[in-house]
């Protein structure tokens, strides 16, 4: 019984651990070629794929994702036509692609040897971010589900990062109730803030396309429990704190396993 609760205390120490790490991403806006479809890309960021699970293994990047916005929904402010993601808690490792990983993947399909040609003739990469997680719910959202991208420009952080902290109670009461799967706050920690359009994103998943239409239900009931107040003072506390400027729904068309 004692080693059985040395192993439990060594697993929850380890999940503890692994928890608070920090997590990095590297974003990049991509934008199709005249002509090119959002197919096209997704053909080739497949053959990427097993690049990036190579990554993934040797410990460089923790996950890599393609998300495709859902049907094209997305707001004004977006001038790109997909995102992809590396993931990872080494900040310094996870842009690096050795090139020692691939050389037998080379040998065994030289067709890698034309990907970049095929890659610039499909798409372009418009810009990118260095981005972290600043919170999120302890249900991480689901990659297997809509998710809902909202791109923020925060004048005070702090302030705003506190405010969020708060919320987060109430997304935690709505994942309770079924409404969501998953929160997340990601601040930009490059380019600054007066350099970019949006500076924080909240990513959120569902498993059904119809509990967008619960959402403020969800809100308005979650609100006064977790937060001790009712739903229209929480509504008026939101314009301070930061401007929306941008929103998709999206899916994830490719990931790293």
């Amino acid at each position: 019984m004692k080693k059985l609760l040395t192993s439990l205390a060594l697993v929850l120490l380890v999940s503890a651990a692994t928890f608070a790490q920090n997590r990095y991403t590297i974003v990049a806006f991509h934008k199709l070629q005249p002509g090119k479809t959002i197919d096209d890309a997704i053909a080739n960021e497949k053959q990427w794929l097993p690049i990036h699970q190579a990554r993934k293994t040797a410990g460089i990047i923790s996950d890599w994702m393609m998300y495709v916005p859902f049907n094209g929904i997305k707001s004004e402010g977006i001038d790109f036509d997909y995102i992809t993601v590396n993931g990872g808690t080494d900040l310094d490792k996870i842009h690096t692609y050795p090139m020692e990983l691939f050389a037998d993947m080379l040998k065994a399909d030289p067709s890698f040897a034309k990907l970049a040609a095929a890659t610039n003739s499909t798409q372009t990469i418009i810009r990118q971010s260095i981005g972290k997680r600043v919170n999120g719910t302890a249900k991480g959202t689901n990659k297997s589900h809509f998710l809902i991208f909202d791109m923020m420009k925060v004048g005070d952080a702090a302030a705003y990062e506190a405010f969020e902290a708060k919320v987060l109670k109430v997304h935690e009461a709505r994942i309770a109730a079924g409404n969501i799967s998953g929160w997340s706050l990601y601040k930009t920690i490059y380019p600054s803030s007066d350099e970019v359009s949006a500076n924080y994103t909240t990513i959120q998943s569902l498993d059904k396309l119809s509990k967008l239409d619960e959402a403020m239900a969800s809100y308005a009931a979650a609100i006064p429990k977790a937060l001790g107040i009712s739903p229209e003072a929480f509504m008026k506390q939101i314009p301070s704190q930061r401007q929306m400027t941008a929103t998709m729904i999206t899916t994830v068309a490719l990931s790293t396993k």
